[in-house]
């Protein structure tokens, strides 16, 4: 998508890069011949490809924080490219960088990109002002404010992710960090943050717009709403969800720099080597809920495909699992492991493309159990149920007589179900369908409630 701005230069403009499946964007600025890129994914090529077709130079790469949620293919861009890599000043990597500090001025083409240090998601977090030429540090000046996890579309980026002892600080932060953001800059900036709707990174569901302007987030920002900081850190300490467990290496990695860009080779597995593969791999079946449940490889996990199956991959499982990949759509294959790359997963040791066809060709079993709705479930009156959403949705929400067990704890808390058939839900049947087929890889009977929770029976 190319992102206009009001006044600025001839041939000044952005890309964004969309990226569903972690719920973020990345940025392009381009001015005349000259590019920055912001905030860029581990798949590159998306970019390369789109510096070659138009002919930008790469002057810079820049992050506006070292990434949680993802591997950033930063440092390789910058390395390929001969630009430079900017982070945060204080972003502690193990590697050579051009560190940024607050008021610090980037020539880009026609304009100037201008760091100012909003820390909250993190505490070294930068947002990255692109400026009119001549206005550099000016304010009025301002085009475009590149907020990463700080200012996101009616919604803030989350304090939580470095641990409690941190949390209330980087929510005081945020709150003064956001605040600042609109004190400075003129109403008509464009805010294009990297967090957007679908990220885990941001403390509520942001909008489904991926851009806002500073008058628009004066309207509808919590951090700009709140009666004062502290309701609004009070509201923000009670509302964190929980988030997936792989977020724990991206950090590190990022901070390492040694991530690879090259994808893995992906062998397709015959039914004897899927067998072989199970040792000590898990396959991951990518088939919808009620299809799997159906029938399916003893021990397999399903994951049904989705925008953003790759983190659910990535958070239901224990980090640096073997997977082997099953689908009955060759594309999904591909999807998931750019989806799985982007989070630093690269140990997939094979896949295959025609679900279950050569499987039962020659024979071997498969195993499957019952769906049902909630009607059924409210029927039948079943003694064990467990709701697999976040505590925060079953807080709200609980239907009565079941445990809260989050798809992603299933493993862990396996003495917590109680006995008999377990019967399985959440809001939409998708993370049920990951936690119904945990609990019968663990030789649990469970019955797949694979229906929306709208319909159930209060």
């Amino acid at each position: 998508m190319i992102v206009e701005f009001q006044g600025a230069p001839e041939s000044t403009h952005a890309i964004q890069f969309a990226t569903p499946s972690l719920g973020d964007q990345s940025y392009l600025i381009v001015s005349g011949n000259d590019g920055a890129l912001i905030d860029p994914q581990l798949d590159i090529d998306r970019f390369e490809k789109w510096l070659a077709e138009t002919g930008t130079v790469l002057r810079w790469v820049l992050e506006t924080h070292v990434h949680n949620d993802y591997v950033s293919g930063g440092k390789v861009l910058a390395e390929r490219h001969g630009a430079a890599y900017v982070l945060p000043i204080g972003s502690d990597v193990t590697f050579d960088h051009s560190p940024i500090r607050d008021g610090d001025s980037l020539p880009v083409g026609l304009c100037a990109i201008r760091a100012m240090h909003t820390p909250g998601h993190t505490p070294h977090h930068m947002s990255y002002v692109l400026e009119s030429p001549g206005t550099a540090g000016a304010g009025a000046g301002a085009l475009a404010v590149f907020s990463g996890g700080s200012m996101l579309v009616g919604a803030v980026g989350r304090s939580d992710l470095l641990g409690p002892e941190l949390t209330e600080q980087l929510a005081r932060a945020q709150y003064r960090s956001v605040n600042r953001m609109v004190n400075e800059l003129p109403d008509p900036t464009i805010v294009g943050p990297t967090h957007g709707a679908g990220s885990f990174c941001s403390t509520s569901p942001a909008a489904d717009t991926t851009t806002s302007t500073i008058a628009l987030e004066k309207t509808r920002n919590p951090a700009l709403t709140a009666i004062d900081e502290d309701s609004f850190v009070s509201e923000q300490l009670s509302g964190y969800a929980l988030f997936p467990s792989y977020y724990a290496h991206m950090g590190p990695l990022n901070r390492e720099g040694n991530a690879s860009a090259e994808p893995i080779s992906l062998p397709e597995l015959t039914p004897h080597q899927i067998t072989d593969a199970a040792t000590t791999a898990i396959v991951i079946d990518l088939r919808r809920g009620g299809i799997f449940a159906a029938g399916h490889i003893p021990g397999s996990v399903n994951v049904p495909m989705s925008v953003d199956a790759g983190a659910y991959i990535g958070w239901a499982l224990p980090w640096k699992t073997e997977l082997v990949l099953l689908s009955d759509r060759p594309a999904d294959i591909e999807d998931i492991r750019v989806q799985l790359h982007r989070i630093g997963v690269r140990s997939i040791v094979g896949v295959v493309d025609d679900g279950l066809k050569k499987w039962l060709a020659e024979g071997r079993p498969v195993t499957s159990y019952r769906t049902a709705t909630f009607r059924e479930m409210a029927e039948e009156s079943p003694s064990t149920i467990v709701d697999a959403r976040d505590p925060l949705e079953s807080r709200i929400s609980a239907l009565p007589h079941t445990v809260n067990i989050h798809f992603s704890r299933i493993a862990e808390e396996l003495a917590h179900v109680g006995p008999g058939t377990v019967w399985v839900h959440c809001q939409s049947g998708y993370r049920a369908a990951i936690a119904a087929s945990l609990l019968a890889r663990a030789d649990r009977e469970v019955v797949l409630v694979d229906d929306d929770f709208a319909n159930r029976a209060d």
